[in-house]
Parts: structure tokens; sequence; C-alpha cells
């Protein structure tokens, strides 16, 4: 199992808080204003966790998906 960041972009309300807490691993979508993953991070450090808890609105969560043999090679 591998986990991933995930941005609900139906709770994003682009606050910016973020990608200026962490802009190795979030940027601000220049076309809808909202949050992105520019990077997934592996391991996910102890400072992106932080940013994540710091999301205003909760639109950031830690999800685990099995990666695949095909898409992983």
């Amino acid at each position: 199992m591998k986990k991933i960041i995930v941005i609900n972009q139906d709770k994003c309300i682009g606050c910016n808080t973020c990608p200026l807490l962490d802009p190795d691993v979030f940027e601000l979508d220049q076309t809808s204003y909202k949050a992105k993953v520019k990077q997934q991070p592996d391991p996910i450090s102890d400072n992106t966790k932080n940013t994540i808890s710091s999301c205003p609105v909760g639109a950031i969560s830690i999800e685990e998906v099995i990666e695949d043999e095909k898409t992983s090679a």
C-alpha cells in the first residue's frame, strides 16, 4: 500500500495556505485557483502532515492506494 495526498476540489476554497506552508508539495492551480499536488512526496514528511492539518476546510487528506505492478514499474 502506498500513501498519497488527495485534495477534494469541491471543498478547497483556494486560500493558498498549503502552497505557502509546503511549496515543494502543493501549488495553486492558475486556472481553477484551487490547490493541487505539485509532486507526491514519498514518504510524506511531518511538515506535509502539518500542512494538511492546517487546511481550514479539511480539503486535504492522505489515502492509501494499492500499487499496480504495471503502473509502478
